[in-house]
């Protein structure tokens, strides 16, 4: 089957990596997806093990769709029953982008029922009763091409079950482990977050050193279609607790000046499982000192949205300029939206990396340090 799994746009090579480090092929990637083949047992292993994917999905058919009928015709040649059981319950969402069928409600209509009618010859029945496992059914019209596609993720892959309590502007956890990855920072190396919050870089990181897979505690949509999907998904998942290894000491740091956030951060460690090899502090992040020689910094800090919160907000960043020279040593990395970061720093980034934070176009700022003895 052609699977595909999707990303926020600016970090397809880094989703692209981890599916080659799966042992899948990389058959082809666009803007905000990766495509690769496989089955149900890829399909589960990808679920369990994506850090940066925020879902999987099957490629079902391609096809142009200039009309109504072009759409119903292309959707009831698919062989539904290869994919869809007999009392499956469908769910159609769609999105048009400069199609000349531009009303999305009339689009769903006309794909379930162009699946209902199929569904119902090949099962001689006279009327589906949707009353079993669910079905996310996916149509994207595209210049007048319909992509249709099967969710096997359901909730997105970005919901890891640790994060139980919200603080303001929280980060992705798909866009956290993204960037850890871009940083090439290692398990081992020491890594510090002066910025942390609700704690996500850190523990994303710490679910690397441990080695723990991101979607270990979780259920997947494809699970509920039967049996033996069920079946394999906890093969799988019982393969990847096998794997885990837990790191003897603790090289990873969290801190935030905020005495709430830190309590949380804790809290969504401990959740995670991951709480023995992080270190989290109230502190100041301007007076910060380098628990160590070597090491990388990964912060996302305050961005300053609103005009009012902008002053504080270049004062700060004029403050991590002074503060980064403390860390001469160290590797630095910071996701904001100001494309002046460098001017208000001070610092002149070694690399800087386009990145979609939700909605909010960043910039990713990478500082190198220099190699460890």
């Amino acid at each position: 089957m052609k699977l595909i799994a999707v990303c926020i746009f600016g970090i397809e090579a880094v989703l692209a990596r981890e599916i080659r480090n799966l042992g899948f092929t990389v058959e082809k990637t666009k803007n905000g997806r990766v495509e690769f083949s496989g089955g149900i047992k890829e399909i589960a292993k990808g679920n369990i093990w994506f850090r940066t994917a925020e879902r999987i999905y099957i490629g079902v058919a391609e096809f142009p769709a200039y009309t109504f009928d072009d759409l119903f015709e292309g959707t009831n040649k698919i062989n539904w029953q290869d994919f869809v059981s007999p009392d499956g319950k469908i769910n159609v969402r769609s999105s048009n982008i400069n199609s000349k069928l531009f009303s999305q409600r009339d689009c769903q209509k006309i794909v379930k029922k162009a699946i209902a009618d199929k569904l119902c010859q090949v099962n001689n029945l006279s009327v589906l009763s949707e009353n079993g496992p669910e079905y996310k059914i996916e149509i994207f019209i595209h210049n007048d091409t319909a992509e249709i596609n099967i969710d096997t993720t359901g909730t997105g892959l970005h919901k890891r079950g640790y994060r139980t309590l919200n603080v303001e502007a929280p980060l992705k956890e798909t866009i956290a482990a993204a960037l850890i990855q871009i940083s090439y920072w290692k398990p081992g190396r020491l890594l510090m977050d002066p910025f942390c919050g609700s704690g996500t870089f850190p523990i994303e990181a710490a679910l690397m050193a441990y080695n723990k897979a991101p979607g270990l505690n979780r259920n997947f949509l494809f699970e509920s279609w039967n049996k033996e999907n069920k079946l394999i998904a906890d093969k799988e998942k019982e393969l990847a607790k096998t794997l885990i290894s837990i790191p003897e000491t603790a090289f990873i740091y969290g801190s935030d000046i905020s005495k709430a956030n830190i309590r949380i951060a804790k809290k969504h460690a401990i959740a995670a499982g991951v709480d023995k090899i992080i270190n989290f502090s109230v502190k100041d992040a301007v007076g910060l000192s380098p628990p160590g020689e070597y090491g990388v910094m990964i912060c996302n800090p305050p961005y300053g949205l609103r005009i009012s919160d902008k002053e504080n907000v270049d004062g700060l960043y004029r403050e991590m300029g002074s503060m980064f020279s403390l860390f001469n040593t160290w590797s630095k990395y910071v996701l904001t939206d100001s494309v002046e970061f460098e001017k208000t720093s001070g610092i002149k980034a070694n690399k800087r990396r386009k990145i979609y934070n939700g909605t909010i176009s960043c910039t990713f700022y990478q500082y190198f340090g220099p190699k460890p003895l």
